[in-house]
């Protein structure tokens, strides 16, 4: 063997050790910086030309450097930047510079499967706007949904294998045996008065529709008048405080009332005829002092003219006129208020009627 052919092996194995003493150089220095393979500065771009917009999102948990970015089963684009704000991440995403999406476009975070990495799909929404996203634009988080958690989703599982979720389908499955039991009739008879109530349902959905309208407009209206509710309410109060004060003479009054009844009843029980004789009574009375008013003004007329004629025909001579009236005591009673059994001090002459008409008409 040639000492050239010899040098040749050796230079070989100098050159691969090399190169495996520089990658793992790169890989200790890499390592140590905290550093991975997504962390490099590649993939963040669309490339061809693209422009730049902002996903706020509550939580940005899995999400990586150079995650896809997908407009139906297109990528459009990809994660170019995670930066914390005070309730989430701000996602900063390069897209296509011909892409064409509405600027109200929602944004829904989703995972392939349950070891893939999460990826953001834009999904138009049901009214699209006019305008189109562009460079600079914002997407709030009003229009992002996180989707299903992977987390969620595996704790769920580990629930239901435990033994706690099929225990308890179990038991449902057992009160449904129990309630079903020898019951099928009732059963059948549920389900028809279920379907009747649905299509009675059905058939008056336009009722449902107006009710729902109308109940709008009340609320809108009591909205529109509120400030007059606010009034009302404040009058209110204010209603309420006086009958609070005026308490103690509307228990008066009550008070009062019941004794009023109380003594109605007792008049009417003592009248044989009960009410209606009370009744038929009192118009009795009633017409008979009208009769006798009538009669005794005439009378009272005719006195006063026979007086001041006797005192004409009589003037300067020695004459006494005395006269008496006789009046029923029930009369007297009802014009006078009967015999006086006070005491007279106070009264005096001048205090008396002048004549009779004055005391039988009560000026006095």
């Amino acid at each position: 063997m040639s000492s050239a052919s010899a040098a040749s092996p050796r230079r070989s194995v100098t050159r691969v050790l090399a190169l495996v003493g520089a990658a793992l150089t790169c890989a200790t220095v890499v390592s140590g910086c905290g550093y991975g393979i997504q962390d490099l500065p590649v993939g963040r771009s669309i490339g061809g030309g693209d422009f730049e917009v902002t996903v706020q999102l509550p939580s940005a948990d899995g999400l990586v450097l150079g995650a896809d970015v997908r407009y139906g089963q297109q990528i459009v684009g990809r994660v170019a930047g995670l930066d914390p704000a005070p309730g989430g991440a701000d996602v900063r995403v390069s897209l296509e510079e011909n892409l064409e999406v509405p600027s109200d476009v929602l944004v829904s975070v989703e995972i392939p499967s349950a070891l893939g990495s999460p990826y953001l799909r834009l999904v138009p929404p049901p009214n699209p706007s006019s305008s189109l996203l562009a460079d600079g634009d914002v997407v709030s988080e009003q229009n992002v949904d996180l989707g299903p958690r992977v987390e969620t989703m595996l704790a769920a599982l580990g629930n239901v294998v435990s033994g706690s979720g099929l225990t308890q389908l179990e038991t449902v499955v057992r009160e449904l045996n129990v309630a079903f039991t020898g019951r099928s009739g009732s059963v059948q008879a549920l389900a028809d008065t279920a379907t009747e109530m649905m299509t009675r349902a059905i058939d008056e959905q336009t009722s449902f529709d107006q009710a729902m309208t109308l109940a709008a407009d009340v609320t809108r209206r009591m909205v529109e008048e509120e400030e007059m509710f606010d009034r009302y309410l404040v009058e209110t109060a204010g209603a309420v405080d006086v009958l609070v004060a005026q308490r103690e003479s509307m228990a008066s009054l009550l008070d009062a009332t019941t004794r009023l009844a109380a003594n109605v009843n007792e008049l009417t029980a003592a009248t044989p005829d009960g009410a209606g004789g009370l009744l038929r009574d009192a118009d009795t009375i009633t017409a008979t002092l009208a009769s006798f008013n009538d009669r005794i003004g005439t009378t009272l007329a005719n006195m006063n003219a026979f007086m001041a004629a006797f005192d004409s025909s009589v003037r300067g001579d020695y004459l006494v006129f005395d006269g008496a009236l006789e009046i029923p005591e029930s009369l007297d009673t009802i014009f006078t208020g009967g015999y006086f059994t006070g005491d007279f001090t106070g009264f005096d002459d001048a205090s008396a009627p002048a004549s009779l008409e004055e005391l039988l008409g009560g000026e006095r």
